[in-house]
């Protein structure tokens, strides 16, 4: 069994109450969600809200009491064959199997065992949500909504073509983020302006932070947000009043901050927008390290 995780399933009481409390995190739903289930990227990994009695009912166990802990694990594989063999590795370790490799109401394949500790796993083989390269579920998206997401060379070159970064929610705590990924920018050669009105006037890296984008006086060209998501939007919108006078050409929205409608308004101004990436690791990756 490779040792990943592919699913989080919440067992929820209600679907779109759930739903609606994890958009306004900032996750943003697959197009494969419906009334009966949602799916979220997480980061490589997949949360799914799915109805508390009817996950309960999947995994064939009772949802009152101590006998179902209303979450389950999924290791997703690449066969059918692959889910009987995964359980069967599972039991030879120790574990309890709640239900055989089967086929599953919704398409695939699917069985469930639990751990010592009676922690429910579903092993399971999802022809609709195929795994990539690296094992990492590979969830749907509308075209038009993946089409406008730039790829690997459109992201190398804006890396490739942009000098300055004012960075938003810098911090001066070298435990940060934030922090990490300003000195390493500026350690390949870019210009990196600090904003945060907590550190105004105060130098990070060698540089004055600013109170926001209006204070910065020299051109910019990729405008990164190290802010919450529900932040994004008023950020994207000073974005777009001051991408004129700064030259602001790309609006960069790290890793976890997803916010579409902020994504949409800076697109519609004409500007390109990278999200839930970080420049450190596209970087490496794209470029070298």
């Amino acid at each position: 069994m490779e040792p990943r995780i592919s699913f989080v399933t919440l067992g929820v009481a209600d679907i779109a109450r759930a739903r609606a409390f994890y958009e306004k995190l900032g996750f943003k739903a697959s197009s494969a969600s419906n009334k009966n289930v949602t799916f979220f990227d997480a980061g490589g990994v997949v949360l799914a809200l799915f109805g508390r009695k009817a996950l309960a009912d999947d995994a064939g166990v009772s949802d009152k009491g101590s006998g179902f802990s209303r979450i389950s694990v999924a290791h997703n594989v690449r066969s059918e064959e692959e889910v009987a063999r995964v359980l069967g590795e599972a039991e030879a370790a120790g574990a309890t199997i709640l239900k055989p490799s089967q086929k599953a109401f919704w398409g695939g394949q699917s069985g469930y065992f639990t751990d010592p500790d009676g922690h429910v796993w579903e092993v399971a083989y999802n022809p609709f949500m195929p795994l990539d390269a690296a094992g990492h579920v590979t969830l749907p998206y509308d075209a038009a909504e993946a089409a406008t997401a730039p790829g690997d060379a459109e992201i190398a070159a804006i890396l490739t073509s942009s000098r300055t970064f004012a960075v938003i929610g810098a911090s001066d705590d070298p435990s940060r983020p934030s922090y990490g990924v300003m000195g390493y920018l500026k350690a390949k050669g870019y210009k990196v302006i600090p904003v945060n009105p907590k550190l105004e006037g105060r130098k990070v890296l060698g540089t004055v932070a600013k109170a926001d984008l209006a204070a910065i006086r020299q051109p910019v060209d990729v405008v990164d947000i190290f802010r919450q998501p529900g932040a994004a939007l008023d950020v994207v919108r000073a974005a777009i009043r001051e991408k004129d006078r700064l030259k602001i050409k790309t609006v960069w929205m790290q890793l976890g901050v997803i916010n579409e409608e902020a994504a949409r308004e800076a697109r519609a101004a004409g500007l390109t927008v990278v999200m839930d990436r970080c420049p450190k690791i596209e970087y490496a990756r794209l470029i070298g390290s």
